[in-house]
């Protein structure tokens, strides 16, 4: 082989290698990486039917979340943690979803993850839906001080633990699946679900 041609296979590789490392990265679960640009969350806002101020509106609420509690947006309303997710709902609507289901509003119905523990802001299941998978302290999102509601639902059995800001534990849920439509988060630093 001519040195020329190897030095165009090495030039090619080292441009497709680069490709690659610049184009945004996909999840297993079809998510894409950080690497997502803020046009690509406008856009998929757009799709859901938001204005542009609804998705300004929707932008800043999820900057204000990364500020506080850190973790990576891979969707218009969401943020990704190394221990679960963050989800918020669009504005105008009371329950958090995945982009691309149905905003469906008229019953008070949880929409926890299987083998989660889910925490929402609001009563009812309503507001920002936060996930929690592992079995390890995880801090509960800011801002929630008071109010909300949760459920358990984890494999069936397995309880979640409560504990306040010194690690000291609070309380537990009722084995999964379990939830209460009105909560109390005041007092509540940490959550474990296990």
């Amino acid at each position: 082989m001519k040195l020329g041609h190897r030095l165009t296979v090495a030039t090619g590789s080292a441009l497709l290698t680069a490709a690659v490392i610049t184009s945004p990265a996909a999840f297993a679960d079809g998510t894409a990486s950080a690497d997502m640009s803020r046009s690509a969350f406008r856009a998929q806002a757009s799709a859901a039917g938001l204005t542009a101020m609804e998705a300004t509106t929707l932008q800043n609420e999820v900057d204000t979340m990364l500020a506080k509690d850190g973790g990576r947006q891979t969707a218009a309303n969401e943020i990704r943690y190394a221990d679960g997710r963050l989800l918020l709902p669009l504005p105008g609507e009371k329950y958090a979803r995945e982009l691309g289901t149905s905003g469906d509003t008229s019953a008070a119905a949880h929409t926890c993850t299987y083998q989660a523990l889910c925490g929402y802001s609001g009563a009812n299941y309503t507001g920002a839906e936060r996930e929690w998978f592992s079995c390890t302290f995880h801090q509960k999102p800011s801002g929630w001080t008071s109010g909300g509601s949760w459920y358990n639902n984890q494999t069936r059995g397995r309880v979640g633990n409560w504990y306040n800001a010194n690690k000291q534990w609070v309380g537990s849920t009722p084995p999964a699946p379990y939830g209460t439509k009105h909560g109390q988060w005041r007092g509540i630093g940490y959550v474990k679900p296990c």
